[in-house]
């Protein structure tokens, strides 16, 4: 009983569907007759007039079209123009951020090699006032990165891990300021200011 409704359904959509094509072919057919015959009309006009006045209609029209292009031009030229002054601007107040965490950052290496260069305090007021200043203007992928970074802290990570995640906050922050990665590797950042950063990658390789 179940098959002869399930077969009897799909009669009525092979049915329904059929004529549904039908019409829309048809419809497409009836469209393209218009548009025929308004081509032929067209030429059978242009055909009639006088050869001056056909010149003087093509020049209007590519005139008209010239002046379409133009404005388009100009369109896109002024927002490529927009964006570029945009980005301008958030790198030009976000440059003394920036150099500013990569000072915490040598400072917070001192820290580790000898006696204390700054408090604890201080580091965290400066990673507070970064935080202000790169979630107005930083990168999306800057703010990102720090954000994560931040997070892990409360885990306390191993020292290796941190630093990899400092390094590709400074990698982001690089590329915000205009400065591509091209082809720089893992940890030479960091060897900017951790003289063993080869042995400390290694043995976070070790199993």
């Amino acid at each position: 009983m179940r098959k002869n409704k399930d077969l009897l359904l799909g009669m009525i959509a092979l049915i329904v569907l059929v004529v549904i094509t039908f019409w829309l072919l048809r419809l497409l057919w009836s469209g393209l007759g218009v548009v025929w015959a308004g081509m032929l009309s067209l030429v059978d006009t242009v055909s009639t007039l006088d050869t001056v006045l056909v010149i003087a209609l093509i020049s209007s029209a590519i005139t008209v079209l010239g002046l379409i292009v133009n404005s388009i031009i100009s369109i896109i030229i002024k927002a490529s123009e927009h964006r570029s002054k945009v980005k301008a601007e958030l790198r030009a107040k976000m440059e003394k951020p920036y150099s500013e965490f990569v000072s915490l950052i040598f400072d917070i290496m001192a820290n580790t090699k000898q006696e204390k260069v700054i408090s604890d305090e201080e580091i965290t007021n400066r990673m507070v006032l970064f935080s202000k200043e790169v979630t107005l203007y930083g990168s999306n992928k800057v703010v990102r990165r720090w954000a994560k970074y931040r997070i892990s802290l409360a885990s306390k990570p191993p020292l290796a891990e941190s630093m990899l995640q400092l390094e590709n906050i400074l990698f982001a922050i690089r590329e915000d300021l205009g400065v591509k990665k091209r082809g720089m590797k893992k940890g030479e950042l960091l060897a900017l200011f951790i003289n063993d950063i080869e042995e400390i990658l290694q043995n976070k390789k070790a199993p």
